[in-house]
């Protein structure tokens, strides 16, 4: 097998592992509750409106409401889909701010290898060499299954961007996940997580050969948007 091989199957094993808090949450898309309207198409704010709670840096001031649910489960996993988390102690602190107490520790024991295991391989190393990486959500639709207002069981469909200007050629880690989130210390919180690989739609385009690297060059300078009701 050849480098960029055995590098492509790595990251993918790398995936696996923290699949249950990183793939990417959904955000745009008709969610449906029982008995209420359909909240209105959201995407996570991106960057945090100004006076916006925050925790560990992340924005935790969601309504609570289906939307809101919606919206906060996506702007947590889009933290976890970040560099940052590849030094030591951020990914516990981002963690312990957004999950409930008592599955926290759940999710950081099914994480932190998987964590430990980018920092030290290609995507890490890349990082501390100054190296321009991509790791980044891209929410594409969420379902809201259940809502009540302490609780809510929310369906994201979306895809994870992962790779470096480097050794390690960009590559899109379509993922579905299913959340529970409790309404606690006046947010919502993480109370489980399920996730699988997919569905993935076929490529449509053609690819040229390390035709990865242009997502690199395209996603310098853009930035995340709202969309309108």
């Amino acid at each position: 097998m050849s480098a960029a091989g055995s590098d492509r199957g790595r990251l993918r094993r790398l995936a696996v592992l923290m699949l249950g808090t990183l793939l990417v949450g959904a955000l745009v898309g008709r969610a449906t509750a029982p008995g209420s309207p359909a909240p209105p198409i959201v995407r996570a704010p991106a960057p945090s409106p100004t006076g916006a709670r925050t925790a560990a840096g992340i924005t935790v001031s969601f309504p609570r409401t289906a939307a809101g649910a919606a919206a906060a489960i996506a702007t947590y996993q889009q933290s976890f889909a970040s560099p940052a988390i590849l030094r030591p102690g951020v990914l516990r602190e981002r963690v312990e701010a957004v999950a409930m107490p008592d599955y926290a520790a759940k999710m950081l024991a099914a994480n932190e290898p998987g964590a430990a295991r980018l920092a030290a391989g290609p995507l890490g190393i890349g990082v501390r060499k100054g190296l321009r990486t991509l790791y980044a959500a891209v929410p594409i639709g969420y379902r809201v299954l259940s809502y009540e207002p302490g609780r809510a069981e929310v369906e994201t469909w979306g895809l994870t961007l992962l790779g470096n200007a480097g050794s390690v050629e960009p590559a899109a880690y379509f993922g579905t996940s299913r959340t529970e989130l409790s309404w606690s210390g006046r947010r919502w919180r993480i109370a489980g997580t399920k996730a699988i690989f997919g569905p993935t739609p076929r490529l449509a385009t053609a690819a040229a050969p390390l035709s990865g690297y242009d997502v690199l060059r395209l996603a310098k300078g853009l930035h995340g948007y709202a969309l309108a009701p």
